[in-house]
């Protein structure tokens, strides 16, 4: 097999695909830190539906309302994410390309 040393090739890996697979490192403990709120309770204070506004008064700054329906949607996608990074080997794979540390933040 011969090594790979095609300038495009070389942008791609260093520029597109390392900085993507950080971004996917990092966001792993994000998603697992929220699926944690949610299932400690967030999903009974917020439930699911549509009817249900959730009232943060952002409306004035241009952000779209949302409905507890709507966060209950994000968080199943937030699962579907959780399950593929918690799958055998996954996070090895995304952490294979990685060039800096992960940078934890505690609120």
């Amino acid at each position: 097999m011969a090594d790979i040393d095609n300038p495009e090739a070389l942008v791609f890996c260093n520029e597109i695909l390392r900085p993507l697979a950080e971004k996917l490192r990092d966001l792993d403990p994000v998603v697992s830190d929220i699926m944690g709120r949610w299932f400690a309770g967030m999903n009974v204070t917020i439930g699911s539906s549509p009817d249900d506004n959730i009232l943060d008064g952002r409306e004035s700054e241009g952000v779209s309302r949302l409905t507890a329906a709507d966060v209950t949607n994000f968080i199943n996608q937030c699962a579907t994410i959780y399950t593929q990074f918690d799958g055998a080997g996954v996070m090895d794979i995304v952490r294979k390309p990685c060039v800096r540390i992960l940078q934890v933040t505690e609120e």
